[in-house]
């Protein structure tokens, strides 16, 4: 299928420049707010080491990254979709494929390591087997986006109709159409589907929640387990908060795939399904480019909202000051009572191998 270039810029361009600000203010607002979240989380896991801490982490840094690479995006199409930055344009597309799919693997990390501790209290997630195993699949990821276009099984083409770079596999090139039938086939496993298994690990947590309140009513509770059981459901309300935002975020992909697993089962690609202008020029770079930076930007917000620590922080940070801000009640202690004070915090933050910034 063939499209006239000056006749979609007659009748797409007030679209391409919204699509085009989304992005710019993706960079704009989620560059430096996760870069402040990563230093802020860099900084909290000095203070302890747990699963919880490395997720928040590795999601804060994957966020920076995809928010850095929105810009190109968001240029591009303000450019009339002629490519902004032509050089860069395979590594932007190598890192944000990575970076794209390091996300699901990093809320699924969070959502099911959360559903295990509810489900199964007394046996405790091993951080060295998780981060060891994401560690695997992103050096994995790199190598099978990174090596098919240094090798020259593959290259990566700028297409206009779609505002982005991708990988094409070279025409008679058996090799290369094997890897480009594989690609297609993981993204459809990793990208799109793991939704499915989040959103059960996610209502597992809500409905664990729920009963647990219910089960407790009416009970005489010490001060200290009450403390932490509500310490516990703030985390996990945390949890399920990001989890639904990423959700909401790729649910359009999901039902994009489903589309496209339609249209090459029944009349091929582009088919009826995506003849029509909007689903041609529009349905994968929103779907798949535009709801990710959205996400990437969200999950500070939902940092700031969760993390009254954090929001300490940042507001020192604004003033000047690179340590945490102390509140009213951390001030009041004086002499041997603050330093009990001190050491009971510590204790107890030593106890909980989750602990979290609320």
């Amino acid at each position: 299928m063939v499209y006239n270039k000056t006749e979609f810029y007659e009748h797409y361009t007030a679209t391409d420049n919204i699509l085009g600000i989304a992005y710019v203010l993706c960079f704009v607002f989620g560059v430096p707010t996760n870069a402040l979240a990563l230093c802020f989380f860099i900084r909290e896991r000095l203070h302890g080491v747990d699963l919880l801490k490395h997720l928040y982490i590795l999601t804060a840094l994957q966020d920076t990254i995809t928010s850095l690479l929105s810009l190109n995006h968001g240029v591009t199409l303000l450019r009339y979709r002629e490519v902004w930055l032509p050089g860069f344009c395979p590594t932007q597309h190598t890192l944000f494929r990575i970076c794209q799919r390091m996300s699901v693997f990093l809320v699924a990390a969070l959502s099911v390591s959360r559903t295990h501790l509810l489900v199964r209290p007394l046996r405790k997630i091993s951080s060295k087997l998780v981060l060891t195993l994401l560690a695997v699949v992103a050096v994995l990821m790199a190598c099978f986006f990174a090596l098919p276009p240094l090798l020259g099984v593959t290259q990566i083409t700028y297409f206009w109709e779609a505002g982005y770079c991708w990988d094409v596999a070279i025409p008679n090139n058996t090799l290369s159409k094997t890897w480009d039938e594989m690609d297609n086939a993981l993204d459809t496993i990793f990208l799109a589907f793991p939704i499915l298994p989040i959103s059960i690990s996610c209502l597992i947590s809500v409905y664990k929640i729920l009963t647990s309140r219910r089960s407790i009513a009416g009970l005489t509770k010490q001060p200290n387990e009450e403390a932490m059981r509500k310490k516990n459901n703030q985390a996990t309300l945390t949890i399920i908060l990001v989890t639904i935002t990423y959700i909401v975020c790729n649910t359009p992909l999901l039902a994009n795939y489903i589309l496209y697993l339609i249209a090459i089962r029944t009349s091929g690609y582009p088919g009826p399904i995506y003849s029509s202008p909007l689903m041609y020029f529009y349905s994968w770079n929103v779907t798949e480019l535009l709801t990710t930076a959205l996400n990437a930007s969200a999950n500070f917000v939902l940092y700031w909202c969760r993390f009254q620590r954090f929001r300490e922080w940042v507001r020192g940070v604004s003033r000047g000051s690179f340590t945490l801000v102390r509140t009213t009640s951390d001030m009041k202690p004086q002499g041997e009572a603050r330093k009990q004070s001190e050491r009971k915090v510590s204790l107890a933050a030593a106890r909980s191998s989750n602990e979290v910034y609320v």
